[in-house]
């Protein structure tokens, strides 16, 4: 176990030295500090990372680049496989011909496919070989959103912000929400004659957020107005959508289609997107993000048929970053059990670390009976990707000191802005989520 080698020494120098200002009573203070840091950042469920990471340009540049070439390539790839047989992919991921109609609808219509990789989130662990993608996020939904502007300014306005700012150093980071709406900008028709007025939609009537406050917050920044509420709740009529009497310019999905399965029914779907089509609303999010946000496509990368497709710097890409992964099917069953102890299996469409399985935590016989289940799911497909093993590192302020994380690059519009950290203690089963525990940040670097 060792210090994290990205992060910034003038920040770790910083924080032994705030400490130490102190005298015996620096614990306290940063004890205090810390309290009020994650007051102002106050999430239920949710706990934030202090002292903040501040991380040396050169490691923050290269979480960039990599996330948004690993999102650009896994975004495209499949394409490139099936070219526009959308059939075929959907056949390769397996999802059911019913479903699998509904999201080639609105890949195929130029207006609400237009949206279908505008927000990404490469997940990717670190490992003591470098930056390993678990996973591919695409979905308007996108985790991280509302934790990097907030918490840049709670840092900024801390008192470990201040001792920075008192030695000249300033962490910053990415203009994330602006580069959301201008993301946004680019998806809509603006009326000529008044605010564009965005719903953001829910699909689960149980789902409460309380991250939706930043959201409202950032759609009234652009000079735009809002509404909340579940999907269900929208009238939709020849004329356009209206809530509560307002009439809706653009319909923004705050749910995945895992959501979508159990909350909204096809028909309200296929509603929206034929109003779309008229002109009469701008509907962004799923199911036009469903056959990208899908983790069997990452086991593209592990088939020798389709790897004349990559050129030699793809294919480096590849081996550098994405762990070898394949589909749970009737003929890899056998391999799926033989090499349980390296495998984990997970859900193709869930998120958050939700019903992941790992395969040395069961005997043969259970990890035999768990693929047989899962085999014969008939909601959800799955898939097995090699176990990875986090780097523990010691980070600044934790207790215990090590930890393992994920660090998540979020593209909007192609372009990046900013990057989302979660990091939890080690733990057998990991999974470094929020919704098991793990803290979370925004990665920060110092303004040159």
């Amino acid at each position: 176990m060792s210090a994290w080698s990205s992060l910034d020494p003038r920040a770790t120098d910083a924080w032994a030295d705030f400490i130490a200002s102190g005298g015996e009573a620096g614990a306290a203070a940063a004890a205090a500090d810390a309290e009020r840091f994650q007051a102002r950042l106050h999430r239920p469920g949710w706990v934030h990372m202090y002292p903040p990471p501040v991380l040396h340009k050169a490691a923050a540049e290269e979480v960039a680049e990599v996330g948004v070439r690993l999102a650009e390539l896994v975004t495209a790839f499949p394409r490139r496989v099936f070219g526009d047989d959308l059939g075929a992919w959907a056949a390769y991921l397996g999802i059911p011909a019913e479903d699998a109609d509904l999201m080639a609808q609105a890949l195929r219509h130029p207006r609400t496919g237009r949206a279908a990789t505008a927000v990404m989130r490469p997940d990717l662990v670190v490992t003591d070989d470098g930056l390993k993608l678990v996973e591919l996020n695409v979905s308007t939904p996108m985790g991280g959103l509302s934790t990097l502007a907030p918490y840049t300014a709670a840092t900024l306005d801390s008192a470990f912000g201040r001792f920075l700012a008192g030695r000249g150093l300033t962490p910053g980071g990415p203009a994330t929400s602006r580069i959301w709406l201008d993301m946004l900008a680019g998806l809509v028709r603006v009326p000529a004659d008044r605010p564009l007025r965005v719903f953001e939609a829910i699909a689960n009537p149980a789902d409460i957020d309380s991250g939706r406050r930043f959201f409202v917050d950032m759609i009234r920044s652009g000079g735009y107005e809002i509404s909340c509420g579940l999907i269900a709740d929208l009238e939709l009529t020849d004329e356009g959508v209206f809530f509560e009497g307002e009439r809706i310019d653009a319909v923004v999905t705050m749910y995945t289609w895992h959501e979508t399965k159990n909350h909204v029914p096809p028909a309200l779907t296929r509603r929206l997107m034929e109003l779309d089509r008229a002109l009469k609303v701008d509907f962004i999010g799923a199911p036009a993000t469903a056959l990208y946000d899908n983790k069997a496509n990452l086991a593209l990368f592990s088939e020798p048929e389709f790897e004349a497709l990559l050129t030699e710097e793809e294919r480096a890409l590849v081996r550098a970053h994405v762990p070898p992964t394949f589909r749970l099917r009737a003929d890899t069953l056998d391999r799926a059990v033989a090499g349980r102890e390296q495998l984990i299996c997970k859900p193709a469409s869930a998120y958050g670390g939700k019903d992941m399985a790992f395969g040395f935590a069961s005997d043969d016989a259970a990890w035999r009976a768990l693929m047989a289940e899962r085999l014969a799911d008939p909601r959800e497909r799955y898939v097995l990707q090699r176990r990875l093993r986090p780097a523990v590192v010691v980070l600044p302020g934790a207790n215990p000191s090590g930890r393992e994380m994920v660090l998540a690059p979020l593209v909007f519009g192609g372009r990046y802005a900013g990057t989302f950290l979660r990091q939890a203690p080690p733990r057998p089963e990991s999974t470094i989520n929020a919704s098991s525990g793990a803290e979370a940040a925004a990665v920060l670097t110092f303004a040159e």
